[in-house]
This record gives structure tokens, sequence and C-alpha cells, in this order.
């Protein structure tokens, strides 16, 4: 075939078309791009589709160069390039590299399952957190249990962490930190605000959505439990929500994680005391659970919380 991008100019000159669309269209033939493709396909188009293509090609140079920014395929990511369909050119859109890192980061994201917690948590990095004497030994647990799931074999069990220490030291900032990284690697965690998860337990009696919603808590591959112990503790949500989750996840040997105000000690005796009176057996049969899945660290130091807001 004769060379379709001299076709094309011949073409452009031969009929009325204004001069700037000329110019516009001339510039598009000089791209490297285009002039590869129409090389590259010479034994695939014909003339009569080459006519038809002219506002293909002007599409594809316009968008590849920036000058219709507001195409919402290039702010999702894409970007254009040339095809041969059903004997004529077309313009299709890829992922460009921008859009894959787009696409890898939603991936992240999506790995990752907050409830009742910022979404923000989403986001933290272990760059993001402070060297403060006082937590840096559960930063170092926390980065060697990482390490430990993400080189463990199928079926081996991975401890986790029970961090313990007062308001506002960064106990959910490191474990934000630690469901993003495990993203990042393709596994996916739940974090969980337990006081408000345990309302809202009790609001699923009525609706008959008590056992679809702890197996959506109890099956997911690294839980973490925030604030145990900072709700007003009813024997329901101690035996029937906390024990039968910390119950699946022991028998199940998933890597479970704790944030609390209360070190374990305290924690068995929160857990004993109820509405009904001092239940010391009970307590003890939650914390032989608890102790099995994680490994405590107490954390101590400045209130970084309110430190922010100063």
């Amino acid at each position: 075939m004769h060379n379709i991008n001299e076709y094309l100019k011949k073409y452009l000159a031969d009929r009325g078309l204004n001069d700037n669309y000329r110019q516009l269209m001339a510039a598009a033939l000089q791209d490297s791009d285009v002039r590869s493709f129409l090389a590259a396909n010479q034994d695939k188009i014909d003339r009569a589709s080459v006519e038809k293509s002219a506002a293909a090609i002007y599409e594809f140079y316009q968008t590849k160069q920036g000058l219709n920014p507001n195409q919402p395929l290039l702010k999702a990511g894409y970007e254009p390039y040339l095809r041969v369909a059903n004997g004529g050119i077309e313009v299709a859109y890829q992922l460009n590299q921008t859009g894959v890192a787009l696409a890898k980061t939603r991936s992240e994201k999506n790995k990752i399952t907050v409830l009742n917690l910022p979404d923000n948590l989403k986001n933290i990095t272990f760059a993001d957190y402070r060297d403060i004497d006082g937590r840096n030994e559960a930063y170092g647990a926390t980065i060697d249990l990482l390490a430990q799931y993400l080189a463990k074999q199928p079926n081996q069990y991975v401890r986790g962490l029970y961090l313990s220490g007062p308001f506002g030291i960064g106990k959910t900032y490191l474990m934000g930190a630690l469901a993003n990284e495990l993203a990042k690697n393709n596994v996916a965690s739940t974090l969980v605000h337990f006081p408000t998860f345990a309302v809202q337990m009790k609001q699923a009696i009525n609706e008959h959505k008590v056992w679809d919603r702890l197996q959506k808590i109890e099956k997911t591959p690294v839980l973490i439990l925030d604030d145990i112990g900072a709700d007003a503790l009813s024997p329901w949500v101690r035996d029937e929500v906390l024990g039968v989750i910390l119950q699946y996840r022991m028998q199940e040997q998933l890597t479970t994680c704790f944030t609390s105000n209360f070190n374990l000690a305290e924690l068995e005796q929160y857990l004993s005391e109820t509405s009904q009176g001092t239940e010391v057996v009970k307590s003890q049969r939650i914390m032989e659970r608890v102790r099995f899945l994680a490994q405590e660290y107490e954390m101590t130091g400045p209130n970084i919380r309110q430190e922010a807001f100063k």
C-alpha cells in the first residue's frame, strides 16, 4: 500500500478544510507514535478506512499531548493508544504508570477493613511513627510480627500483640501502620473499635444478624481489636461476642492483635466484674485465649494525640 501518512496529508490538502484544522492534523501526523502505528499497519488499512480515521488520529494526538485535560480517562490514570478495528483506526485507553500505581493503592486499601475507626488509618506507615522512649519495644515487636507473617509457611501460626498503655500513646496508630504494610503485601486485615462493635452487636440481636457479623470479624486473616476494656462490660458481650471470636481464632490459629488501656492483669480483673457480680472463672477462660493469641507490650510516654493540638 502507498504510504498512508502521505495519503492522509494529501487527503487533508484536497478537502475544503479550514487552515486551523489542517495545521492540527499535520501536527498529529508528525507525531512519532502516529507515524510508527501507520507504518506498522499499512497492510491492514485501506484508503477508505483511513479517510474515516482522521478524527481518531487527532483525538489520540490531542489526548496524548495533554490538550484535552478534562478527559476523565486521563484523570483516572489512563493513556490513549491506536489500534486497528474493523478495518479502520480507533482510539483505545490503557492504564499508564500513574494509573497502575493508583490501581495498586486502591487494591491495597481494599485489603484493610476499618470498623468504627478513622479511615485515615489506612494511610499510616511505619515511617510516620515517632521514635519515643517507652514505645520502641512495641514498635520493634510490630516490625518483627510483620516480618514473621510475611515469611510464614501456609498454616503456620504467628502470634499477635497486646499493646497496653495510656490514652494517646500511639497504640492504634501502630496497628494502622501494621495493617497498611500487610496490605502492601496482599494480606487482608480488619481493625475494629471493640466498644462500638459491642454496641452494634447488641443492636444486631433484633435484626437477627449477630452470627453474620461475628463471622465477618472472626475469619479475617489478621484481626486487630482496638480499645478492649473501654466499654461497660456485659456478660453477653464477654461470653457470646468476645469469647466466640477469640475461641474461633485460637482454634484456627489466626493472628490477632489487641490494644487497651489495661495491662493483662487489669484486663482479667475487668472481665471478671459485670452487672451480675464477679465471675472469675469466665474471665480466666477469656484471658487464656488472649494470652494464647498475643504477647503483651506495655507502652509509655507522652499523649501524642493531645500534643498534636497544642
